[in-house]
């Protein structure tokens, strides 16, 4: 990688950036469109300017009230490079052809990132050397301390707020998310990025493990309309898992195996998976429904990520599910990937 920093400086705190305003300085090899965007994303594509492009390269100019994360496109909808927009002198060197090796450097937020991420690529690179499953889980904690220490010491500045809220499920609970919130200085969590997770992560908590289940409805493959509550409260059912999972998703059709497995053993004693499908072609997700041999529950709008039923379960990722008891309607537990479905099933069915 291009400019490399050395990672201790990253977790140095962010000082105060220019007040006069951004210039972006760009030259990307193989850039042949006669505009280059700069563009933000709020639930959709902003075009925030654009640049001509000439052999120099290009030149965005202007004023930053508040850091941002950013991104160049040349058709005003794919980006092929992200940074932080804030005040001062940024510039972006690469090539369209190996846009991951992009660099954008400059200002404190942009270089710390580009170490952060130098940092994490070398861990992953480790990660796939290793030997054995020792090793693995020393380098899981590492790059578990990395993201901590980073969230530490920049908990004032953009690069700070975004690393935690790109890791923060993937290593706290809920309860844990809504504790680190409240560590950021006030100012930054009334800002859009820390109010828009923690709506989130309440949602998540009304959905957490001790908590009443929410009641979705959608539709088999025939079109019938099936409600969960009405799975939920057959007789026959002890525990449902609730499963949310798409065709296209790899790490879902990775669980299948598993679920099988589980639905086989378990169907008989009372366990019951009902399925929500976030597809939107209807053929593929009945064709693979029917080619993996699926026995469960399944339902779609075919509207993906936009069905009610993510937004009640603060599904923002998948696979993800919610195992229910059916007797009080609690969900027990939460998102059991792989063998710790059939370990908990173990726990609460036997055998």
């Amino acid at each position: 990688m291009k400019k490399t920093l050395a990672f201790a400086a990253s977790l140095f705190l962010l000082g105060a950036c220019s007040s006069d305003g951004y210039t972006i300085r760009g030259k990307i090899a193989g850039l042949d469109t006669p505009y280059v965007y700069l563009l933000r994303f709020t639930g959709q594509a902003e075009v925030i300017d654009s640049a001509k492009v000439t052999k120099e390269g290009f030149v965005f100019r202007g004023k930053a009230e508040t850091p941002e994360m950013v991104y160049l496109s040349t058709d005003r909808q794919q980006p092929f490079a992200r940074f932080f927009l804030e005040n001062g002198r940024i510039e972006v060197d690469g090539s369209l052809s190996a846009p991951a090796d992009i660099a954008v450097l400059g200002t404190a937020s942009n270089d710390t990132q580009r170490a952060f991420d130098e940092r994490i690529a070398s861990l992953e690179e480790e990660f796939a050397r290793a030997g054995s499953e020792r090793q693995r889980d020393s380098l899981r904690k590492e790059y578990s301390r990395a993201m901590s220490d980073a969230v530490e010491a920049n908990r004032d500045n953009i690069f700070g707020v975004t690393t935690f809220m790109n890791n923060a499920y993937a290593f706290l609970s809920p309860e844990e998310v809504m504790e680190q919130i409240a560590l950021f200085p006030a100012e930054w969590q009334q800002r859009p990025q820390l109010t828009a997770l923690r709506e989130s992560t309440e949602r998540k908590l009304r959905v957490s493990a001790g908590h009443p289940y929410i009641d979705v409805t959608g539709k088999d493959a025939e079109g019938r309309e099936i409600t969960l509550a009405s799975v939920v409260g057959n007789p026959k059912n002890k525990y449902v898992l609730l499963d949310f999972w798409a065709t296209w998703c790899g790490p879902c059709m990775a669980e299948i195996p598993y679920l099988k497995a589980d639905y086989d053993k378990y169907a008989k004693e009372g366990f019951e998976i009902y399925a929500v499908s976030f597809d939107s072609d209807r053929q593929r997700w009945i064709d693979t429904v029917e080619q993996q041999g699926l026995k469960w529950i399944q339902v779609s709008d075919l509207t993906g990520f936009r069905t009610p039923a993510a937004e009640a379960y603060a599904v923002e990722s998948i696979p993800a599910n919610f195992l229910i008891r059916c007797s009080d309607g609690q969900i027990v537990a939460t998102q059991l990937r792989g063998e710790a479905l059939a370990t908990k099933l173990a726990e609460l069915l036997g055998n």
